[in-house]
C-alpha cells in the first residue's frame, strides 16, 4: 500500500485542512515590516496613502514559497522576515533620525557623503527613546512568527492561489503590457509600486540609484565640455559680494496680496514692498518644474529649447565670474523627473539636499533651507552665488505649511462656486502662500543682518491652478489648457544699499511693469550682477536701458505652430468673472518659533 508524507503538498486530509486564518496570519506577519512604517508615514501626515496600498499588495508576494513548501514554512518564513526586519530597520530607523519617508535620494546622500558628516547628523538627531523602540519593534514580530503552522492545501488550491498572488503583485507591470507600453515602461512601473515596501526600498532603490546616478554624470561630462563664455567681464570684480537666487515652486502671483490680492497672503514681504523691486508682468514659459528651469537657468528658451544640453549654465557663467557656488534645495534629488534637477546642483561647488522623501507629496516644509543658508552666509569666499531651491506651495498644499500657518480656514471671504471640499483645497494654497512668504522674507531679513554686499532674487518656477476659474473649476497645471495662473509667476528683487548704489537700476518704477518672460532670465540676472559678456544680448534683460519687448512665448516646444505669444494672445482677466467676496476674519501668525 503506498502512504503519502504528512509533510506532503499535496495533503487534503482531515488533519490538515487549508486554513484562511493560519494564511492571514502569515499574511500579517509580513506584512507587518513594510505595513507598519507605511501607517506610521499616513498618520504622521508625512505622505499620503499610495506607500500603504502598495505594501498591503506587495505583502503577498512572501505567501507563495509558503504555499509551494508547506513543509519548510516555519524556516522560510523566518528567513524572510529576518531580510525583511534587517532592512525595514534602515526605514523606519531613518523616518525616527529625520522624519521623512526613505527613498532612493537616501541613498544618494549616503554616498555623497563622508563618514563624519553622516555620523555627526545622526547624533544630531539621535535619541534614547529609539532603543526601547527598536526593542518592541523586533519583538512583535518575534511573537507572531512563534504562533505560525504550516499551511496545507491540495494541487488545486495552491496553485489557483499562487496565480491570484503573482497576479495581484505583478499587476503594475502587466496593466502596462496590456496597454501596448513598452517593456522598460512595465519594468519601471512594477519598481516604482514595489519600492515602497521591504526590502524594495533598498533593492530597487539601489538599482534606480545608479541609473540616476549615470545619467547625471553623464550630463555632467557634456557639461564640463562646453567652452567658457567669451569675453566675461564682471563689473564688481572687485568688491566682496553675495549674490542669491531663490526658486520657488508652484506659486500663482495672483494668490499673493503683494500683487494686489484680498487675502493678506504676504504680510512679510508686503511690509518691506518698499525695499522690493516687484516685477508684476512676468510669466513662466512652461507650466512644469523641469522644462521650465532647462529654459531659466540657461541659454535656452522655447525656440531653441535644448540650447541647456550645448551652452552655458547659470552656474557655470557665476563660476567663470570667479564666485564660489551653493546649492540648497528642498526639493527631491534622485528621480527620474529630477535628473536634470540634480545635474544642475551638481555643477555647484557644494550642495546641501534636505529632502529625500520618496513621494513628492511629503510633509517637508521648506523653513529647512533657513539654517544652512544662515551657514553659508559666513562661508569665508569672498564672492558667494547661493541658489536655494524651494518646494514652494507645490500639491497636496496641506503638507506645505505647519498648524501654525493655516490662518484661512473657514469658508468666508471665498468665491461662492466652490463647495465644502474645494474650499479646502482652495485654503490649503492660501496657507501655504502664507508659510512661503515667511520663508522668503525670513532669507531676505537674515541675508539683511549680516550686512553683506549683494542681492537676492526670488521667482516661482510656474504658478498654478487652484480653483480659480469659475466656468472651468479645475486643479493644477495643463500645458494642453493653459490659463493665466499657471503662468503668472511672482518676482522680486533685494538689494542691500551698497549694491543699489554701485549697480543703478533706472526707471524702476517703469521696468517693473515690462510684461516678460522667466526664460530669458540669465540675460537679466547677468545685467543685476554686472557681468556682460560678448554674445550678452541687452535687449533681453528686463532691468536694462536697451531692453526690447520680446515674445512672451508659452507652450510646449515641440509643437512650435501652437506657440502662444501672450503679447499678442493675453489671457482673460479671470478676476472680472468672479463673484463678491465676503470678509472673514484673519489670525495673526507667531513666528517666534521659527526665529533662527
Amino acid at each position: 500500500m503506498s502512504t503519502i508524507s504528512l509533510s506532503s503538498p499535496e495533503l487534503s486530509s482531515a488533519n490538515n485542512k487549508f486554513s484562511w486564518s493560519g494564511f492571514w496570519k502569515y499574511y500579517l506577519y509580513f506584512f507587518y515590516f513594510s505595513g507598519l512604517y507605511q501607517i506610521i508615514i499616513l498618520s504622521s501626515e508625512t505622505a499620503g496613502w499610495v506607500g500603504l496600498r502598495q505594501a498591503i499588495l506587495m505583502s503577498f508576494l512572501w505567501l507563495i514559497p509558503i504555499l509551494l513548501f508547506p513543509r519548510y514554512s516555519k524556516v522560510i518564513s523566518g528567513f524572510i522576515g529576518l531580510v525583511l526586519w534587517a532592512t525595514s530597520l534602515v526605514s523606519m530607523g531613518y523616518l525616527a533620525l529625520y522624519g521623512q519617508d526613505f527613498s532612493q535620494s537616501v541613498l544618494f546622500i549616503i554616498f555623497e557623503s563622508n563618514f563624519n558628516e553622516s555620523r555627526e547628523f545622526m547624533e544630531s538627531y539621535f535619541k534614547y527613546w529609539m532603543i526601547p523602540a527598536l526593542f518592541v519593534y523586533s519583538f512583535i514580530p518575534w511573537l507572531l512568527w512563534k504562533t505560525l503552522k504550516p499551511v496545507y492545501t491540495s494541487k488545486k488550491q495552491r496553485y489557483s492561489l499562487i496565480f491570484v498572488l503573482t497576479f495581484i503583485v505583478s499587476w503594475p507591470g502587466l496593466n502596462q503590457l496590456f496597454h501596448a507600453r513598452s517593456v522598460e515602461h512595465a519594468i519601471t512601473k512594477q519598481m516604482d509600486r514595489m519600492e515602497p515596501a521591504a526590502p524594495w526600498h533598498l533593492v530597487l532603490g539601489y538599482v534606480k540609484y545608479r541609473k540616476t546616478l549615470a545619467q547625471i554624470e553623464h550630463h555632467l561630462l557634456e557639461n564640463s565640455k562646453i567652452p567658457p563664455l567669451n569675453g566675461l567681464v564682471d563689473a564688481n570684480a572687485d568688491t566682496s559680494n553675495t549674490l542669491v537666487l531663490v526658486i520657488g515652486e508652484s506659486t500663482n502671483r495672483q494668490r499673493m496680496s503683494l500683487y494686489g490680492y484680498q487675502r493678506k497672503t504676504t504680510p512679510r514681504l508686503d511690509a518691506i514692498k518698499n525695499e522690493l523691486l516687484v516685477f508684476d508682468n512676468i510669466y513662466a514659459p512652461r507650466p512644469y518644474t523641469i522644462e521650465t528651469l532647462e529654459q531659466v537657468l540657461t541659454f535656452a528658451d522655447e525656440k531653441n529649447p535644448d540650447l541647456y544640453l550645448t551652452k552655458p549654465t547659470l552656474i557655470n557663467l557665476m563660476k567663470q565670474a570667479g564666485y564660489k557656488t551653493f546649492w540648497i534645495t528642498n526639493q527631491q534629488t534622485q528621480t527620474k523627473r529630477n535628473t536634470m534637477l540634480t545635474t544642475f546642483s551638481k555643477q555647484a561647488d557644494e550642495q546641501v539636499y534636505l529632502n529625500n522623501n520618496r513621494m513628492q507629496d511629503s510633509n517637508q516644509y521648506d523653513g529647512v533651507v533657513l539654517k544652512p543658508f544662515k551657514k553659508l552666509l559666513n562661508d569665508p569666499a569672498r564672492k558667494k552665488f547661493i541658489i536655494v531651491h524651494l518646494l514652494g506651495t507645490h500639491r497636496k498644499y496641506h503638507y506645505r505649511f505647519p498648524d501654525e500657518f493655516a490662518v484661512f480656514k473657514s469658508n468666508l471671504d471665498l468665491p461662492k462656486w466652490l463647495d465644502d471640499d474645494q474650499a479646502e483645497e482652495y485654503n490649503d494654497y492660501d496657507n501655504a502662500i502664507v508659510y512661503n512668504d515667511f520663508v522668503v522674507a525670513t532669507l531676505i531679513d537674515i541675508f539683511k543682518n549680516t550686512g553683506q554686499n549683494g542681492m537676492l532674487v526670488y521667482f516661482s518656477d510656474h504658478g498654478e491652478e487652484v480653483y480659480d476659474n469659475p466656468e472651468k473649476l479645475f486643479t493644477g497645471r495643463n500645458e494642453g489648457a493653459p490659463t493665466s495662473t499657471m503662468y503668472t509667476v511672482p518676482f522680486i528683487v533685494w538689494r542691500s544699499d551698497s549694491w543699489a548704489k554701485s549697480n543703478v537700476i533706472y526707471n524702476p518704477d517703469e521696468i517693473v511693469h515690462r510684461i516678460y518672460s522667466s526664460s530669458d532670465f540669465i540675460y537679466t540676472w547677468s545685467e543685476l550682477a554686472g557681468i556682460h559678456f560678448n554674445d550678452f544680448d541687452a535687449t533681453k534683460s528686463i532691468v536694462a536701458q536697451e531692453f526690447q519687448s520680446h515674445p512672451v512665448w508659452i507652450g510646449d516646444p515641440s509643437q512650435p505652430s501652437k506657440l502662444r505669444d501672450l503679447r499678442k494672445q493675453p489671457f482673460p482677466d479671470i478676476e472680472a468673472m468672479k463673484n463678491t467676496r465676503i470678509t472673514g476674519p484673519e489670525r495673526v501668525i507667531n513666528t517666534d518659533a521659527y526665529k533662527i
